[in-house]
């Protein structure tokens, strides 16, 4: 294994599960609140979400070690081949730590990957667990900003524009694809229920959710591909970060074809459907759950993407 496959998969890991910590915890303060069903009338539903953030909190840890040391290798290694050796020497990390501009970024994400294993460990999780799990997770996206392309600024407002517009990309994208797994334990547990009841006011609020998840997804998007590709726009085809890219956005586009099919045809079959028929139901976690697929599937190609240079 190379050592850009390490760190694409790596960072494939800690994309997925930190976006399930931020979006997952989330989905129940916005889409469980007020007159929705919340955790109190789907209590299986909510007790598989908490199962997922104790999965996804050991998933976040465990990779975020594994890409911490992916770039001391990647940055010690003279060839692809990983150079293991280096992580044995002291001085290494401390350079690492101390003299480098990923050191005390490093140090922080260590820190909140921590608090996220310390936050999930409660036995009594209430609304503030929701709370410091979302807002964990969120600040575990944000400062992967300066781990990538987007640190790569000159520290002015152009290096300041960027991390906001990353920042706001990946915060919309965790809100999204966290979102849809707690989405299909809801509608899993309101099976054979009225489907006017419960389901279609979850649907509606995540809905809402991701249209503006969707917004800011394609604007801080736009803005990402002109920071890093600017007036070499025209060479993309003929590099590995253009393939990427373009691989990445046609599973976008995908996902966005299929997250409209979910809101505006399987939410209007649902509310004609009645009790008696669940067939509608079941068609739209079927199709929600393929959504979340090509949602992980996104991520990945941005965890190639990241670790990929874009053309010069």
């Amino acid at each position: 294994m190379t050592i850009f496959q390490f760190l694409v998969i790596a960072r494939w890991v800690q994309f997925v599960s930190v976006s399930a910590l931020f979006g997952s915890a989330l989905f129940w303060l916005y889409a469980g609140g007020g007159a929705a069903p919340g955790p109190a009338r789907l209590p299986r539903a909510f007790a598989a979400t908490l199962r997922l953030l104790r999965l996804a909190a050991l998933a976040a840890a465990l990779s975020g070690l594994a890409w911490l040391v992916g770039i001391v290798v990647n940055m010690t290694s003279s060839s692809p081949a990983p150079e293991w050796a280096s992580l044995r020497d002291f001085e290494v990390w401390r350079l690492f730590f101390f003299e480098t501009n990923f050191g005390a970024v490093s140090g922080l994400r260590l820190v909140l990957l921590a608090a996220a294993l310390g936050v999930v460990t409660l036995r009594r999780p209430q609304r503030g667990f929701l709370v410091a799990l979302a807002a964990i997770g969120a600040a575990l996206l944000v400062s992967q900003a300066w781990l990538g392309h987007a640190a790569q600024g000159d520290g002015g407002l152009r290096g300041g524009a960027m991390i906001v517009a990353y920042s706001a990309h990946v915060l919309a994208a965790g809100a999204w694809v966290g979102g849809l797994a707690p989405l299909l334990f809801a509608l899993a547990e309101e099976r054979g229920e009225d489907p006017g009841s419960g389901s279609l006011k979850i649907l509606d609020r995540f809905s809402t959710m991701g249209f503006l998840a969707v917004v800011l997804i394609v604007l801080a998007g736009l803005a990402n591909l002109g920071f890093r590709v600017g007036a070499s726009f025209g060479r993309l085809l003929d590099t590995p970060y253009g393939e990427t890219l373009f691989a990445k956005l046609a599973l976008v586009a995908l996902m966005l074809a299929l997250a409209a099919f979910n809101r505006f045809v399987g939410a209007a079959r649902l509310r004609r459907a009645s009790s008696q028929s669940p067939s509608e139901a079941a068609r739209l976690r079927t199709s929600v759950g393929a959504e979340l697929a090509l949602g992980i599937a996104v991520l990945g190609a941005a965890a190639a993407l990241g670790v990929t240079p874009p053309p010069q």
